[in-house]
């Protein structure tokens, strides 16, 4: 049982495939695909323009066809303003990345309060520290924590999430911390954002991930790679992952959500505007 010290002291601390530089097209995994909740974009590859002017900036996603934005900041706003302003757009923000430290018991209360008024459906951490990173059981400790702040968020409706980058794929013996984060974490309320990049990076194949973890991921991060060996990101569609390939596989699993993102964008615009078009070349 995780108690609360362990919780505390956590966050204090503050059968995959190989792959050849593109993924080949994939049968589909099942014959029943779920609904695709709407196509999102993360707005942490929006910050630049979001500081100068967050109202226009959410109007002109909505303007090119965005239904969803994962949340990122707060951008001077409270979350009753954050909801007009997304309502008055219609768009929802059915997941955001937070910080660690909102999930500790004595501040999570206040974080929910917030999530609740905006509409978040769940809450995603979307680092780890090198130092729970350094053996297998500072990360169980880590992953643990997760649990017992998504049991406080199920009294909400919301769960709690983890997005990953290339560093959980690294080994402990025949685990990685991939593996390890999804065996130390109540299913029943704690999910999993993949970021196709960063595994593809890893070397591992999302479709494999999608179907060995297909009870636990929820949502995915689209961007994609310039292939090996440098894995320079690209905008989705002019890199060398099959996004159909992918969607197949894990739109007929438990994804619903997929958020279209870049980290570092030369031209965020262009980012956001290219990476709805190429969705819409895959029907989406």
């Amino acid at each position: 049982m995780t108690t609360r010290r362990d919780f505390l002291l956590a966050l204090g601390a503050s059968a995959t495939l190989p792959l050849v530089d593109g993924l080949r097209p994939a049968r589909p995994a099942a014959p029943r695909r779920n609904p695709l909740a709407g196509v999102g974009v993360q707005l942490y590859m929006m910050r630049s323009v979001m500081r100068a002017d967050p109202d226009g900036t959410v109007a002109r996603l909505a303007a090119l066809g965005y239904r969803e934005i994962e949340w990122w900041g707060n951008w001077q706003r409270t979350p009753a303003q954050v909801r007009a302003m997304l309502d008055a757009n219609r768009l929802r923000a059915p997941a955001a990345h937070v910080d660690l430290k909102d999930l500790a018991p004595e501040r999570i209360g206040a974080l929910l309060d917030a999530a609740a008024t905006i509409g978040h459906e769940t809450l995603i951490v979307a680092w780890s520290a090198p130092d729970v990173r350094r053996t297998a059981d500072e990360w169980k400790r880590f992953a643990a924590g997760f649990s017992v702040a998504g049991e406080a968020a199920a009294r909400y409706g919301i769960r709690v999430g983890y997005h990953n980058h290339d560093f959980e794929f690294q080994r402990f013996g025949d685990r990685t911390l991939f593996d390890h984060f999804i065996d130390a974490t109540d299913p029943r309320y704690v999910d999993i954002e993949l970021d196709c990049y960063w595994a593809f990076k890893a070397g591992h194949d999302p479709r494999a991930l999608l179907a060995q973890h297909a009870r636990r991921i929820t949502m995915l991060h689209l961007k994609d790679s310039s292939g090996a060996p440098t894995h320079a990101q690209r905008d989705i569609g002019s890199g060398v992952i099959d996004w159909k390939a992918v969607l197949d596989v894990a739109l007929a699993n438990r994804v619903t959500n997929v958020f279209i993102e870049r980290d570092d964008p030369a031209d965020a615009w262009a980012s956001a505007e290219s990476g709805r078009a190429h969705l819409r070349t895959l029907g989406y």
